[in-house]
């Protein structure tokens, strides 16, 4: 058996997991991150009671969790997202978001909206990590919409002796591991810390463009890039690079 390594924990990694089966790999889930609050963890609440937005835009499910918790009672506007994870942690509280086609990341989530909506001069919200990337923030200013983005949840890596990582980095750093997937930047640079991405004698993939920008600058060789952010879309990247050819 083979085994792929999943820069996830077992709730978020799982779906990943059952789809990458069927390639005969066994999947070992390697949390390199974890979630904790904000500095300011009452600013999102505030964001919301003040309203008046025309649209949210969620880029991740921890985006999504972070609007919930913090709406109460307040109407929410349509909420724009990516990605099934992150549909899904909305519909579970009843939100029905616009999932558009092209949408695989902040950025390109930001272009679908300006595409498809004119709001120069109406305000919109986006929840983001603290550190994240700004690229779709940009996209909604020069289109002249008035953006609140509010650091709804930090990202910082595990500790190197957290034992949920003990396996997966081991069979990392043994060369072990035939593929690596990878879904977000944050969890990159922890990978990079705990083990040093070039050194890393496997093949990745990553959840898409961004994440495969942030590998190639940690000097990852080989990636293969979901075409969509579900877990089908990795298992056909995984399917590219592996098995490896004879």
């Amino acid at each position: 058996m083979a085994y792929v390594v999943i820069t996830r924990d077992v709730d978020g990694g799982s779906p990943y997991a059952g789809a990458l089966e069927a390639l005969g790999l066994e999947a070992v889930m390697m949390p390199v991150t974890q979630t904790a609050p904000p500095a300011d963890p009452d600013a999102l609440v505030r964001a919301m009671e003040r309203g008046g937005y025309q649209a949210i835009l969620c880029a991740s499910a921890k985006a999504a969790g972070a609007i919930i918790r913090a709406k109460g009672h307040t109407p929410i506007p349509e909420v724009w997202a990516v990605g099934p994870a992150t549909a899904r942690v909305l519909a579970e509280a009843h939100l029905s978001p616009i999932l558009p086609d092209t949408a695989r990341d902040g950025a390109s989530l930001a272009r679908a909206l300006v595409s498809q909506r004119d709001l120069a001069g109406k305000r919109v919200l986006v929840p983001r990590a603290e550190d994240g990337r700004e690229d779709g923030i940009a996209i909604l200013r020069a289109a002249e919409i008035i953006v609140d983005d509010i650091v709804a949840y930090r990202t910082i890596p595990v500790a190197a002796d957290d034992p949920a990582i003990a396996r997966g980095r081991a069979l990392l750093a043994s060369g072990q591991a035939a593929v690596c997937c990878v879904f977000a930047p944050s969890q990159v640079a922890a990978l990079d810390a705990l083990i040093g991405v070039r050194s890393i004698d496997t093949r990745f993939a990553a959840i898409g463009e961004t994440t495969a920008e942030a590998l190639r600058d940690a000097g990852a060789e080989v990636i293969a890039i979901a075409a969509t952010p579900t877990p089908e879309g990795i298992a056909k990247a995984v399917a590219s690079v592996y098995p490896p050819k004879a």
